[in-house]
């Protein structure tokens, strides 16, 4: 089931927040942080699929994970709960956050941001069966602009982003670029699900072409079975 991660240092809010979205306990799953610094953990620890935060927290305030959100995890779609949106804020949170919730709102207008995110965000369902460099040139031919989800037997996830067929970026475990793209090349057997990509303004840290790219996975796949064949 998806994940949603709300975080807020108020413990108040918390509880109200929990109680009040329970009924949409059938859409998503509900996930707690008190602040930035334990949002980035649990974004380590967890696949979430939404991100609500709070701004004014303590230790990394919601600007600073917004900023590391959107390095680290440009898939994931956020939304800010706040008290005190001024028109500077407001321009800050424009290119990360797609919508801004004023304290106090509504939780059911929330709920339902939430849920059409989630349903806007699985066009196409679960691929698998295909090897994961296959497919990348299938979405290169076809000059798609999206992101795939790559997720192994063992529930391991990264991404891939294209724009207009061109290979911008990958992210998996810390790593992103190339370093990132080898690593989910070399799945074995993973589930490939396509996303459309809503913010077009991916970095684009991979400078080589996706032929180079997957050659270059072949030989190191291959130099791996030949370095375990001589131990």
């Amino acid at each position: 089931m998806d994940k949603v991660l709300i975080v807020d240092d108020d413990l108040k809010v918390q509880r109200i927040l929990r109680a009040r979205l329970q009924k949409f306990k059938d859409k998503f799953e509900i996930v707690f942080a008190s602040d930035g610094a334990e949002a980035i953990k649990v974004l380590q620890q967890n696949s979430v699929s939404v991100v609500v935060t709070d701004i004014r927290m303590p230790k990394i305030d919601g600007l600073e994970f917004l900023a590391h959100v959107k390095e680290s995890y440009p898939e994931i779609p956020c939304f800010v709960m706040t008290a005190y949106e001024t028109p500077e804020l407001k321009e800050k949170l424009s290119k990360s956050t797609l919508r801004i919730f004023n304290k106090p709102f509504l939780i059911g207008d929330l709920a339902n941001a939430i849920i059409q995110v989630l349903e806007q965000d699985a066009p196409g369902g679960t691929l698998k069966g295909i090897s994961v460099s296959s497919f990348l040139q299938l979405i290169q031919m076809e000059e798609k602009t999206c992101f795939l989800e790559i997720v192994s037997p063992g529930d391991e996830k990264g991404f891939f982003y294209f724009k207009d067929g061109e290979l911008y970026d990958a992210v998996y475990n810390g790593f992103n670029g190339e370093e990132a793209a080898f690593r989910l090349l070399a799945f074995d057997k993973a589930s490939i699900r396509l996303k459309n990509l809503s913010d077009d303004k991916i970095v684009k840290r991979i400078k080589v072409s996706l032929m180079n790219l997957i050659m270059e996975s072949l030989r190191r796949k291959d130099e791996s079975k030949e370095s375990g064949q001589h131990t």
